[in-house]
């Protein structure tokens, strides 16, 4: 396993221990070297809507977690935040969850001629992903998509 990946499943179980005790979810985690420097992602749901006093509050407790468990041995910056109105979806519960949403799904091969699908998100049947594009659903295998994101209409 890469050292990139170990933090951030690392970094991903601090997370969702501590902050679910303070009634959030974490949705995911990145840890990336910028040009700034090292940058560690934390983005966390719950129920309603996520605010900046959300995000202050869990950045507090994440950073107190992180500084008693410390898996990350170089100088970071810290950014919690919500996954925003076109959130990737990336676990199977997600496709549940948001039942009902405008999505787009790109996929490493083709769906009925199509790599990129865009309709409403009907959930998960079995091992697919169910859309609906103007009334002709459509299953896409879930191990075949390569990103999928809400998507919304103004």
């Amino acid at each position: 396993m890469d050292k990139q990946k170990s933090i951030v499943e690392k970094v991903y179980d601090i997370a969702s221990s501590s902050l679910t005790r303070a009634g959030y979810e974490v949705i995911d985690v990145e840890y990336r070297r910028e040009r700034a420097g090292h940058v560690l992602r934390v983005f966390i749901d719950k129920k309603g809507r996520i605010t900046s006093q959300d995000c202050e509050k869990a950045t507090h407790i994440l950073s107190s977690a992180m500084d008693m468990e410390a898996p990350i041995h170089v100088a970071y910056t810290l950014e919690v935040s919500s996954p925003g109105l076109t959130r990737e979806l990336k676990r199977r519960e997600d496709y549940s969850r948001f039942s009902g949403r405008d999505i787009r799904i790109i996929t490493r091969q083709p769906v009925m001629n199509k790599v990129v699908l865009e309709g409403t998100l009907r959930g998960l049947k079995d091992d697919d992903i169910i859309i609906d594009n103007d009334g002709v659903e459509t299953a896409i295998p879930f191990r075949i998509i390569k990103k999928a994101n809400l998507t919304f209409k103004v």
